[in-house]
């Protein structure tokens, strides 16, 4: 089992790897993050662990700027000083909130929770948080985006997006001509609005449309580069990202 740990105080990362090894000796720790900036950049970089500790106020910001840019599946405890973040906690894949200072025995309990719902979920293959979340509701998709033009108002149709990509901190959908349309919502909210099934997100800045997709090819580090129909574009996907791309695509 792998787990991350998120945490920017040195005192306390040392408690919580502490208590990890204290907890199960076969846990292995795979990185201990300072920083929101670091921790984007080792998701995009490295397939997500089976588990994440989080601290929530970290040296350059809230932790919860990680999500608008990074899709993380695996369930997350949270570990913090403060209490008004539970709510946001647990709409963002927490399976437990632990205040600081928290001793071994509140640990113990949130990691047999951990245990219980992996155990009960998917046994199989860890994947239990999207197992979690399917269970319990079904979504309600976007099928179109109202776009306000110079020349007015324009309906444009999920279906006639080709990929969505961020340019300079604004989302835009292509179509299949490579017209381009700004798009108000966050590329993580769009995420969550858009089929599953027909759009799937790349990496930090990109999602495609399945039936826009030509070919694939492999890349570096097991990336996968995607070449879109009639479109000279090629996105290519993250390191974390290709796994599930790659079952994705088997899928549908």
């Amino acid at each position: 089992m792998k787990v991350v740990i998120i945490e920017d105080e040195p005192p306390a990362r040392e408690k919580l790897a502490k208590f990890i090894g204290r907890y199960d000796r076969k846990i292995e720790i795979t990185a201990q993050i300072e920083s929101v900036r670091d921790t984007i950049d080792f998701l995009d970089k490295s397939p997500l662990p089976d588990l994440i500790f989080a601290d929530i106020e970290l040296l350059d910001g809230n932790v919860f700027r990680v999500f608008e840019d990074c899709k993380i599946t695996c369930p997350i405890i949270f570990t913090t000083a403060y209490d008004q973040f539970l709510l946001q906690a647990f709409e963002q894949n927490g399976i437990a909130y632990l205040l600081k200072p928290f001793d071994f025995q509140k640990f113990t309990v949130a990691m047999q929770k951990f245990e219980t719902l992996r155990n009960n979920f998917a046994p199989a293959n860890n994947d239990f948080w999207h197992e979690i979340q399917t269970n319990f509701y079904q979504p309600k998709y976007k099928e179109r985006f109202v776009i306000k033009t110079p020349k007015g108002i324009q309906l444009l149709e999920t279906k006639q997006i080709a990929f969505i990509q961020m340019q300079n901190e604004i989302p835009f959908a292509f179509d299949a001509t490579g017209n381009k349309f700004p798009l108000n919502d966050s590329l993580t909210m769009l995420e969550k609005l858009l089929d599953s099934k027909q759009f799937f997100r790349l990496n930090r800045s990109e999602i495609v449309n399945l039936n826009f997709i030509e070919n694939l090819k492999p890349d570096f580090q097991d990336r996968l580069v995607v070449s879109l129909r009639n479109l000279k574009v090629k996105l290519v996907s993250s390191i974390n990202r290709t796994p599930e791309l790659r079952k994705w695509l088997e899928n549908q």
